[in-house]
């Protein structure tokens, strides 16, 4: 009868786990580049940062969505047409989208409104916080007009990782463009 050396073989094992992992990480793991992304029928981009992915699940309505699970970085825009409003403002806009999510929030808070400008465009933003099912959570909330838009900008992370995921936050409002 043969003898089997139980720890050899374990060694062996691990090995081939450790190599196999490592592969699947570098694959689908590491940052890519930043990668242009189109929406609203390819009216408009922003640049999705390194490490991003594109989703589906954070709202149904948005008309592009993306983040990063393990960051807890997400970033969602609704884009609605001004046709299909009164002659409101930009401010009235920003005013009805944060009213909405004040509904789902408790403990809510807003900071007083931040105006932005970028390339060309004129924005508000305004920082949110609250919890949603008991889990804390910071937004900023962007209002951004173009000529014939209002564009959402929703950017939120838990509490605890949301000034680490600034810089992307950041980046994705100031690469926003008109195509």
């Amino acid at each position: 009868m043969r003898k089997v050396d139980v720890k050899k073989g374990c060694s062996v094992r691990l090995i081939l786990v450790i190599l196999v992992f490592s592969g699947f990480v570098a694959c689908n793991f590491l940052p890519s580049q930043p990668q242009k992304v189109e929406f609203l029928d390819q009216s408009f981009s922003v640049i999705m940062p390194a490490s991003w992915s594109l989703r589906s699940d954070l709202n149904g309505v948005a008309d592009l969505q993306m983040g990063n699970s393990f960051k807890e970085a997400y970033t969602i825009i609704i884009s609605e047409n001004k046709m299909n409003f009164d002659d409101i403002s930009m401010e009235d806009h920003s005013d009805i989208t944060r009213s909405m999510i004040k509904q789902g929030m408790k403990n809510y808070h807003e900071s007083n409104p931040e105006i932005i400008d970028f390339g060309g465009y004129r924005a508000l933003r305004y920082r949110l916080s609250g919890s949603v099912n008991g889990v804390n959570i910071v937004y900023w909330h962007v209002t951004l007009e173009t000529e014939n838009h209002y564009h959402q900008m929703l950017l939120w992370s838990l509490k605890s990782k949301f000034s680490k995921n600034e810089a992307d936050f950041d980046s994705v409002i100031q690469s926003f463009e008109e195509i």
